[in-house]
């Protein structure tokens, strides 16, 4: 229900209270209908992303990455994002090495 209302912002039980100490933010969620869920822009809204870079990951039963990180840029043009990341079934060596080219 909550994706059909693009306003819908579902609440987070506790909040990260020193997310000030973290320059980079990985966000992971699983791809609903081709982009995050709005719990991601409940999680984007909840804290000052200013000078920090924030990273997307995804699960997807079928889609990409794409659309998803294109949504998140587009309502959140002042973060810096870097390039978003399709991680089904990927391995621990696959991950450390993504995270570490980047």
């Amino acid at each position: 229900m909550e994706m059909k209302d693009k306003n819908s912002r579902p609440a987070i039980t506790d909040k990260l209270a020193n997310m000030q100490d973290y320059d980079v933010v990985y966000v992971g969620f699983p791809i609903w209908w081709y982009t995050a869920p709005t719990i991601i822009n409940t999680f984007m809204e909840a804290y000052d992303f200013k000078g920090k870079t924030v990273i997307p990951f995804a699960t997807s039963g079928g889609s990409s990455i794409k659309k998803a990180c294109e949504d998140l840029k587009a309502t959140y043009p002042d973060v810096t994002w870097k390039e978003g990341k399709l991680l089904n079934r990927t391995s621990k060596k696959e991950i450390e090495a993504w995270v570490k080219e980047l």
